[in-house]
């Protein structure tokens, strides 16, 4: 007979039945963490951030398996196109969000940049402009 405090320390796996739709959006919502863990590492490595590296090397594995594991129970359970198209509509709805936050994000991420290249050259920082002129 095994012990309670053996219980404990067994993984416990959980269960989900999700719609094709539902599991569309969920393959969606961790590709979104995942370009957003890239964006991360990226800065990370441009302003030598190693903490946020570790962090990123620490979560993107964990990240990357469920994709992999919720990618298997999709093969397991197909049946025909089109019920898989759902799979894709809910992913691209989802993928489309995460370009328009790219897009939102894209300047913030590039000013960081390059005030960090400012810097590590010792050049004036006004170089940067706070409001691009409208033209």
């Amino acid at each position: 007979m095994t012990s309670p405090e053996g219980r404990l320390s067994r993984a416990q796996p959980v269960r989900l039945e999700l719609p094709r739709r539902d599991a569309g959006t969920l393959l969606g919502a961790l590709a979104w963490v995942l370009g957003a863990l890239e964006i991360m590492r990226d800065r990370a490595v441009a302003a030598e951030d190693d903490d946020a590296l570790r962090m990123f090397q620490q979560v993107a594995p964990k990240i990357e398996r469920l994709v992999e594991q919720l990618g298997a129970a999709r093969n397991a359970s197909m049946t025909r196109p089109e019920f898989e198209a759902q799979i894709e509509d809910a992913f691209a709805e989802v993928r489309g969000a995460f370009e328009a936050w790219i897009e939102m994000t894209a300047l913030d991420t590039l000013t960081a940049v390059v005030t960090k290249r400012i810097e590590d050259e010792g050049l004036d920082p006004s170089l940067i402009e706070d409001e691009p002129d409208a033209r």
